[in-house]
């Protein structure tokens, strides 16, 4: 690494860790530490969303899928985002701070009961552990390709530099330094865009090379036939479900809104990050062209966007942009160990012990943040036999959010939805996405629409025979002001 790049790379370091030690002293209470206290205004929670949502899943692999398959991939922002972030700030964020929840598996508790709270928080919690793997994997993946470290060593240093403000800082720390994080992605993604297509010739040439060799990779939409992501499958798998999913029920997302300071702010912070949505496709997506027309020689396709910083962008730049990666990574690191460990300490230890000692959990809180860091980082070392790191979280996500999505906008729209059939429909609709899935091997895209239809149509179903929560408990929990039997 040039001196000049390992400087801004310490500079940066050093900048996010006074972060962490800055807010740990502000941290007096668990609420403190999860929810910031409650004093998040709207562009720190807009930033730190996009800092969330834009991380390993959406920096690096969604270059290295933009490699395989070209701009199709923008489909994942665009369809799969912005209309959802609108539906979760008009909608849902004011009813869970109408509901007064820390968790979105809080709420699906109030709304249906204990095990529904418990079975769902299990659920996000297995599946943040994998992403946070993902994340540590991705991150040694980029500092291997650009200076040289074995995998080991970059999962261990990763790991230790997010622990350190995590653990200190909370929510708070995570939200100012993802904050921090996401102006450093953008300026320099705006950088790569420039360069890339003046050392190709302007934006005629580029589109040339690029078609010369794949023809279909300025396709938005692909055939219906494609393997992976055929466009039928991207309408009514990401578009309907996946998308809302993420966007309503994603704990490590809408944890900020909750810390906001009004629920004006947590609403207004999800519409500014759906603005900031529309820019991030160009960003994050370009890359994985550039690294297709400049002729990568790479061993995967997520190593794309690392190619291009070290053989693309003059010294200097190649340093920020280095930092911008590492940023993108550290934020969906640091945002999924915040909520995973509130999720285990008041969605899975406050309802199974009886007579836990709520004073308890701040420590709780900050052993758990440190138990899943190890955790994450002894996942990592085996990503890389996974697939892309893409394909592979996206995967994840399907075996379950149908299901899910089906208990929130249910129980959220109407009052008909009881807890027995709340349950059951997410117990049955999470085994019936894993056979279609593992069995049939279904596309993900499909497993998610099938597995959500069915979530609704029984849920909707064994509702009608079984009791209903009062009207007076469904107050705050629900829009309906009618029981819909």
């Amino acid at each position: 690494m040039h001196p000049i790049d390992l400087a801004i790379v310490v500079a940066y370091v050093a900048l996010i860790t006074s972060v962490g030690i800055r807010f740990s002293q502000r941290i007096k209470t668990a609420k403190d530490f999860f929810l910031a206290g409650r004093s998040l205004t709207w562009w720190v929670i807009g930033l730190s969303i996009i800092g969330t949502n834009v991380d390993t899943n959406g920096y690096i692999g969604a270059s290295g899928n933009a490699y395989s398959i070209g701009i199709a991939q923008a489909n994942f922002e665009w369809i799969g985002a912005i209309p959802a972030m609108i539906i979760a700030a008009l909608i849902f964020i004011p009813l869970y701070w109408r509901a007064g929840v820390y968790s979105i598996p809080e709420y699906l508790g109030l709304r249906y009961n204990a095990a529904v709270r418990v079975v769902s928080a299990a659920i996000v919690v297995v599946v943040s552990v994998f992403a946070m793997g993902i994340a540590m994997w991705a991150l040694a993946v980029t500092l291997q390709t650009f200076i040289g470290w074995p995998i080991w060593l970059g999962i261990l240093v990763s790991g230790t530099v997010v622990g350190l403000y995590s653990i200190a800082g909370g929510l708070a720390a995570v939200a100012i330094t993802d904050s921090i994080q996401v102006c450093i992605m953008f300026v320099c993604g705006l950088i790569i865009v420039g360069i890339g297509i003046s050392d190709a010739g302007g934006a005629d040439s580029f589109a040339s090379k690029l078609l010369a060799e794949n023809p279909t990779h300025l396709s938005a939409y692909l055939p219906a036939d494609h393997e992976g992501y055929p466009w039928h499958g991207v309408i009514l798998g990401l578009g309907l479900v996946l998308s809302p999913a993420y966007w309503v029920g994603s704990q490590a997302i809408l944890q900020r809104t909750l810390g906001a300071k009004t629920q004006w702010d947590a609403s207004a912070g999800m519409m500014f990050a759906a603005l900031a949505k529309t820019f991030v496709p160009l960003l994050i997506i370009f890359p994985g062209l550039l690294a297709l027309v400049m002729v990568a020689d790479i061993e995967y396709p997520d190593m794309a966007l690392p190619w291009v910083i070290k053989n693309v962008l003059p010294v200097g730049v190649s340093g920020l942009m280095f930092v911008a990666i590492i940023a993108a990574l550290q934020s969906s690191i640091d945002s999924s160990i915040n909520s995973t460990a509130l999720i285990i300490t008041r969605d899975i230890r406050h309802v199974l012990m009886k007579n836990h000692n709520p004073e308890a959990d701040l420590v709780i809180g900050r052993m758990l943040t440190l138990g899943l860091l190890l955790c994450a980082m002894g996942i990592a070392p085996f990503i890389g036999d996974l697939g892309g790191i893409f394909n592979f979280l996206q995967f994840l996500l399907s075996l379950f959010q149908g299901p899910l999505l089906a208990l929130l906008l249910l129980g959220a729209l109407t009052q008909r939805a009881t807890a027995s059939a709340g349950i059951i429909t997410l117990a049955s609709g999470v085994v019936l996405a894993g056979l279609l899935s593992w069995v049939l091997d279904m596309n993900l895209l499909f497993v998610a629409f099938f597995s959500f239809c069915y979530a609704v149509v029984a849920l909707w179903t064994i509702s009608g025979f079984t009791q209903p929560h009062s009207q007076e408990h469904l107050r705050n929990l629900s829009y309906s002001p009618w029981r819909d039997r």
